[in-house]
């Protein structure tokens, strides 16, 4: 029995993709789990990643222009549906509003259940709008009753989805590391040359607009000889930062790193910083995957006053919330950050990534899954047994 995870993307770093991949091949559920993406030249079409797991990429990524994304799209959606059509699916996982008319098609031809795993609001993103926003809407409200189980990155993103389409079968399954102990690192006081009297803040993940990026240049230049900011990822922005690093001297950018080594960099900070711009519904309920990756780094947080982190900083007392997320705030929030008792910090993130690691929401992804595959217990090799309710609307 097979798996199929549907993104488009190469899959050169959907950590939370391959999470779920890892868990369930240890939870034995399937023979094989295919991650089936598209393809980018100089990647095999094939490529075995570990145990039973491998990328499937089919077709080329498409352009940003409406009418050939739709083409490209459809051209993908054929092919995977050709390629698996008569194979023995147990379950299909979309990640997307874009794989879900695909995953209902493959449902249908296999008798397969079918996962939508949402990784934000779907009709609601950053740029969405016009005659894409209103077919993004008409398809996810036409096709996300065949899905058997609902999953959502955050409490905010599951409930605006349960009030919109009345679900019933909701997860929430935050994107967070597995639980480690990292230690502090100097890899950016060696690498920028920082005084070692000068705090740190890393901002890690993807450079674009709404990520707060441009008002953090702006709030560090105004800190200059206070606070140091490290830009780290990808995206249209990371020249730019390049550009403004070589202006400013406490400002630095870095390229994006592999994501099994991530923490270790994180590690090499002082603070985290999460500011998200309020552009779009998505953004304003989001749960970014950076704000846990600085939890289990054990890193205080400066983060932005939208929904959701907002909530997460103040109950767990892990950090400081701006104001908004201009400029003028944000240096407000670092000077306050700093101010803080440290050592009360540290104790709360302690517990905060004890409490919130990817061990904690591999039990809910296999509830998610036994369910799905009409299972009540299942019995492990070391003989445990859990019992997980069958509740799912057909």
């Amino acid at each position: 029995m097979i798996n199929i995870h549907l993104y488009p993307s190469p899959f050169l770093n959907e950590s939370r993709i391959l999470r779920e991949a890892c868990s369930l091949s240890r939870l034995a559920l399937f023979d094989r789990i295919d991650l089936v993406g598209v393809g980018q030249e100089g990647l095999p079409a094939l490529e075995d990643l570990q145990d039973n797991i491998r990328i499937v990429r089919i077709g080329q990524r498409s352009g940003d222009r409406l009418i050939g994304k739709l083409r490209r799209t459809g051209d993908w959606t054929r092919a995977v549906y050709q390629r698996y059509r008569d194979d023995e699916l147990g379950c299909i996982n979309c990640h997307s509003i874009a794989t879900l008319p695909l995953g209902v098609l493959l449902k249908r031809a296999t008798g397969a259940r079918l996962v939508y795993d949402a990784h934000e609001l779907e009709t609601e993103t950053n740029g969405l709008g016009g005659v894409r926003k209103c077919l993004t809407r008409w398809a996810e409200r036409a096709l996300i009753r065949h899905a058997d189980h609902c999953i959502f990155v955050g409490q905010a993103i599951e409930q605006w989805y349960v009030r919109k389409y009345a679900l019933r079968n909701v997860t929430v399954l935050y994107n967070c590391p597995p639980r480690r102990s990292v230690n502090p690192a100097d890899y950016f006081r060696k690498a920028y040359s920082i005084d070692a009297g000068m705090p740190i803040f890393l901002y890690q993940g993807f450079i674009g607009e709404g990520r707060g990026i441009r008002n953090l240049v702006e709030a560090f230049a105004g800190l200059a000889g206070r606070a140091a900011l490290v830009v780290m990822g990808y995206g249209p922005l990371a020249d730019w930062i390049a550009g403004e690093a070589a202006r400013h001297r406490d400002i630095h950018y870095h390229p994006a790193v592999a994501p099994e080594r991530l923490l270790d960099y994180t590690a090499a900070a002082d603070f985290g910083l999460s500011v998200i711009e309020a552009t779009s519904l998505s953004y304003e309920y989001c749960m970014p995957n950076k704000l846990f990756e600085y939890v289990m780094a054990r890193k205080p947080v400066l983060v932005s006053p939208t929904r959701e982190q907002s909530e997460f900083v103040r109950r767990h007392g892990i950090g400081e919330v701006t104001s908004d997320a201009s400029a003028a705030a944000i240096r407000d929030g670092v000077l306050r950050l700093l101010t803080r008792d440290q050592r009360v910090l540290q104790d709360a993130l302690v517990r905060t990534a004890d409490e919130y690691c990817w061990e904690g929401q591999e039990a809910k992804l296999e509830i998610v899954y036994l369910n799905a595959l009409g299972m009540r217990s299942r019995t492990y090799g070391q003989g445990r047994q859990g019992e997980v309710r069958h509740d799912l609307c057909h």
